[in-house]
């Protein structure tokens, strides 16, 4: 597979090629344990670590700015520390550590920020390999875990996976109207013309919800069933919602899906992590702030 762009965004801030410094003079850098199926068919499976992000004074920025050419590629891995060791963290647990080494140069766009894993011990995994956690790719693959350059992982917001009473269900699809007011779609696959859908209540799907000890929910949508044959259009995607203890809704984002969530600048607030899922393209993005601030790391496939 050609691995040829990169597209790194960073919502709030410049960037630095350093390791940050936090408000208490401490180093935070946060990467991701991702299990992968190898470059090409055939390859063998093989675990990493990629740094994406670091804390620098009050705010999350990407670890590096993006890296455009081949030239860039060659150089980019000297921005990166030399050897990491990391906490691993799942659900607000301490899975233990691991140590990393950054490569000379990266190989290929989608293996930037990516470090050998050099510790002789067992690697971190939760639960069994599977495609839900697979992207682009496909194939089955362990679910990323969150990996802390200081021993930060508790969730002291405690996100649990939640049954949302009625009137949420209700204002979270008043949301989604909002933002996706129309939408077309097909009587079946075989006819293959999309019309305008005055697509009901009941056909906004939620699919996964989640709430905080602080009043916080957010939930996973999606308009189904989608009845053409290709790609969909947006309002058929998975969309995250955010409500606040005020109840009021915010669109998150869409093709995404959470990895976890923890306080992983030790700031007594979690932060959320989810994995970019979307179309030719993966990463990650992190909220915090009480969903007032994010930073997107985002690579494209081809």
């Amino acid at each position: 597979m050609d691995f040829s762009l990169i597209r790194v965004i960073g919502v709030l801030f410049g960037f630095a090629c350093c390791v940050p410094v936090s408000s208490t003079g401490q180093n935070i850098v946060l990467g991701v344990l991702e299990d992968h199926a190898g470059v090409y068919v055939g390859d063998p499976y093989f675990r990493a670590v990629r740094i994406v992000f670091k804390k620098s004074g009050p705010d999350w920025q990407l670890f590096l700015d993006d890296c455009p050419d081949q030239n860039c590629l060659k150089k980019t891995a000297s921005g990166y520390p030399a050897d990491m060791t990391w906490t691993i963290a799942f659900d607000g647990k301490n899975l233990g550590q691991i140590t990393s080494r950054t490569p000379k140069e990266f190989e290929n766009y989608s293996r930037v920020g990516q470090e050998e894993i050099t510790s002789a011990g067992p690697v971190p995994t939760v639960g069994e390999r599977s495609t839900e956690f697979a992207g682009m790719i496909a194939a089955p693959v362990y679910r990323p875990l969150v990996a802390n350059s200081q021993p930060y992982f508790r969730d002291p917001d405690v996100w649990r996976p939640a049954q949302l009473p009625g009137r949420l269900v209700t204002l979270l699809r008043e949301q989604f109207r909002k933002n996706f007011p129309t939408a077309e779609n097909c009587v079946d696959s075989d006819e293959g013309v999309p019309k305008p859908w005055p697509y009901t209540d009941d056909d906004i799907r939620v699919l996964k919800s989640y709430s905080s000890r602080n009043g916080w929910s957010m939930s996973r949508l999606k308009l189904e069933p989608y009845s053409c044959d290709g790609p969909a259009d947006d309002p058929f995607l998975d969309h995250w919602f955010a409500i606040s203890p005020h109840q009021d809704v915010q669109l998150l984002g869409s093709g995404m899906w959470l990895v976890d969530a923890g306080d992983y600048d030790n700031d007594g607030k979690s932060e959320l992590l989810f994995s970019v899922d979307r179309y030719d393209r993966g990463g990650y993005e992190l909220f915090y702030d009480d969903f007032r601030k994010h930073v997107t790391f985002e690579f494209s496939y081809h």
